[in-house]
């Protein structure tokens, strides 16, 4: 049988790049389940928290609030799964949208620089 890691909060802080004072306020919220502690009453993280944390952190970047998250680890595996697939199309059509706007300041930059070299040519 293989013991399961558990993390101190310092671990976390370094691992996720999340500050303690989130790392409890996640766990207020019940955006992270509660954590284990350990005799001392250290919170002690697993594996499936720093996952959890990390997964958390990237979509945040997305911009997705704190608060769709609530409750997300007692989520089913497949009520996670339709919400990622859900989320990564929007990601996609994002990426369409920037695509098309990179496109059309690429013109307008060069367009402007065209504008400039007939200005200093006068």
């Amino acid at each position: 049988m293989v013991k399961e890691q558990y993390y101190s909060m310092k671990q976390m802080v370094q691992l996720t790049g999340l500050s303690k004072d989130t790392l409890r306020y996640y766990e207020q919220i019940r955006v992270l389940q509660p954590v284990v502690r350990d005799t001392n009453n250290y919170r002690k993280y697993a594996q499936a928290d720093l996952d959890w944390l990390k997964m958390v952190k990237l979509l945040r970047a997305t911009g997705i609030g704190v608060n769709e998250f609530i409750d997300g680890q007692l989520a089913s595996t497949q009520k996670r799964r339709e919400y990622l697939e859900q989320h990564q199309l929007q990601i996609e059509q994002d990426i369409q949208k920037l695509h098309l706007i990179h496109d059309f300041l690429s013109e307008k930059v060069s367009f402007l620089k065209m504008l400039e070299d007939r200005e200093k040519k006068e």
